[in-house]
């Protein structure tokens, strides 16, 4: 079995996820990572119906959107985002920040962080001003992505949502185009790969 890096990263961001625990490691009880992100970024509104996600504040100021209020999350400071919450979060400042997030039950999540940023090493993405996010050049892939991270956007019914990505999941599964994406996510994390301590707790 191939060894997984412990970050990952995009290249044209600089923004870069560090797995504390993952889902191996925890049985699927939960995935927690560490994301140190760039100005002026972050995901747009979203909304989860099978996992709850927890941030924790470590350095820098954290704007989250939660079913339309703002909250800013300094560094200690905690908040949990319960299923079905509509939210977002963003860097407003000109330094980076960071903050740990962590998911319960993992199910696919750590697969679908790795997958998409194994897509932007590779050049296997492109920007969508949209979204402000980075997207598979290969569309069908963005059915596998969607079914990974479980995660729904509000301004379209789920029924939509489930139908037209569930069909793109398909058509990448019948393809084979979501084999491409195992190399991103199937191996483990070896012990020797473990972050410092100093990693998980400051800047």
């Amino acid at each position: 079995m191939a060894n997984l890096s412990r970050s990952v990263s995009n290249p044209y961001t600089k923004e870069t996820v560090t797995f504390l625990k993952t889902t191996e490691e925890t049985n699927g009880e939960y995935l927690l990572f560490r994301t140190d992100l760039p100005p002026d970024n972050g995901i747009f509104l979203h909304y989860h119906t099978e996992l709850v996600e927890t941030f924790e504040g470590i350095s820098g100021n954290l704007e989250v959107k939660i079913d339309g209020k703002k909250i800013i999350l300094k560094s200690g400071e905690k908040l949990d985002i319960p299923l079905h919450k509509v939210h977002g979060f963003y860097n407003p400042s000109s330094e980076f920040i960071s903050f740990t997030a962590e998911i319960r039950p993992a199910g696919t999540f750590e697969s679908f962080v790795r997958c998409s940023y194994g897509l932007d090493t590779d050049g296997r993405s492109f920007y969508m001003p949209f979204l402000k996010q980075y997207v598979p050049k290969n569309i069908l892939l963005l059915g596998t992505l969607f079914k990974m991270g479980q995660f729904y956007v509000p301004y379209l019914p789920i029924f939509l949502q489930k139908a037209f990505f569930g069909v793109l999941a398909k058509l990448a599964q019948w393809t084979g185009s979501d084999k491409s994406l195992e190399k991103y996510y199937k191996g483990s994390v070896t012990k020797e790969a473990l972050p410092p301590e100093s990693l998980q707790k400051t800047p």
